[in-house]
C-alpha cells in the first residue's frame, strides 16, 4: 500500500514539475492557431504566465496573469488563479475543471458598465446605462447540464431606454443553488422609477421561470408606466405582472 502511495505521489510530483518548466508560448502558439481564441505578448511558464491581450468574440482582457493552484490536483481538479483587466476594470477569479469534466469559477470579482454588457450579450433596441459588479463566490457546470452559482449581481446607476430613459436605481441580483440542485435568483432593487421585486429559476430538462412585480413610483411618468405595459400585465392594484416560463433556447 505505501509503495503504491510512494508511486503516485512522484508521478503527481513529476507532472507538476513538467507543468512548471514547459514555458508557455509554444503552447499559446498552438491554441492560437487552432481556436477563436486571440493570445499576444506572452511570457512566462504554464505556470505563472502572463499575456498581454487576449482577445475572444469582441471581448478583449488585458494584462492577464496565471498561476496554477497545485494543491487542487490532490483532491481531482486543475484549478488556476487568474488576474486581467476588461475595459480599464480589474477582473480576478479561479477557474478550472475536476477530472470528472465539470468546470467552476471560484471568488469571480468584476465590473463593466452595462452598456458593454449589452453589446456583449447583443441585446437589441434597447440602452443600459450603470455599472455592473459581479461577485460570484462559486459556479459550476457540466456541458449539456443546468449551471449551478451561489453570488450577487449589482448593477448600480441603473437606466433603460427604450422609447423613454427609466431609472431603476440600484438592482441586485443574488443568486443560489436550491435544494433541488437548481439555479435561482433574487431580483430586487432601492430607488428608481420602477420598484423591482421577483425571482427567476432555472428548470429541469433546460427550463426557465420567471416572476417579478414592477411597481411605478412616484417619479414615473406616463411613457414608463405604457412601456411596462407592453410586456408585462397590469393588475387591479397598479402593479405590472412579469410571469413568463419555457425553453431557455426561446431566449438565447
Amino acid at each position: 500500500m505505501k509503495k503504491r502511495y510512494y508511486l503516485l505521489t512522484a508521478a503527481i510530483s513529476y507532472f507538476v514539475f513538467l507543468i512548471a518548466t514547459i514555458p508557455a508560448k509554444p503552447v499559446i502558439d498552438l491554441l492560437n492557431d487552432n481556436s477563436p481564441v486571440s493570445i499576444e505578448g506572452v511570457s512566462g511558464t504554464l505556470w505563472n504566465g502572463k499575456a498581454y491581450t487576449i482577445s475572444f468574440e469582441g471581448i478583449r482582457l488585458k494584462k492577464t496573469e496565471w498561476s496554477f493552484n497545485t494543491w487542487k490536483l490532490f483532491i481531482g481538479s486543475i484549478a488556476i488563479d487568474i488576474s486581467s483587466n476588461f475595459s480599464d476594470n480589474d477582473v480576478s477569479a479561479e477557474i478550472g475543471t475536476s477530472f470528472l469534466g465539470r468546470y467552476f469559477i471560484n471568488k469571480l470579482s468584476a465590473k463593466i458598465t452595462a452598456q458593454e454588457a449589452a453589446q456583449v450579450a447583443q441585446i437589441p433596441l434597447v440602452q443600459l446605462d450603470g455599472v455592473i459588479s459581479l461577485d460570484i463566490e462559486h459556479a459550476q457546470w457540466k456541458p449539456g447540464e443546468l449551471p449551478l452559482a451561489t453570488g450577487e449581481i449589482r448593477w448600480t446607476g441603473a437606466t433603460v431606454t427604450v422609447t423613454d430613459t427609466a431609472s431603476l436605481g440600484n438592482v441586485s441580483i443574488l443568486l443560489n443553488e436550491s435544494e433541488q440542485q437548481l439555479l435561482n435568483a433574487e431580483i430586487k432593487n432601492q430607488g428608481g422609477d420602477i420598484k423591482i421585486n421577483g425571482t427567476a429559476e432555472l428548470l429541469p430538462e433546460a427550463d426557465y421561470s420567471v416572476e417579478i412585480k414592477l411597481s411605478p413610483t412616484a417619479t414615473a411618468n406616463n411613457n414608463t408606466k405604457k412601456s411596462l405595459g407592453l410586456f408585462a400585465q397590469k393588475q387591479p392594484n397598479g402593479e405590472y405582472l412579469l410571469k413568463k416560463s419555457g425553453p431557455l433556447n426561446q431566449i438565447m
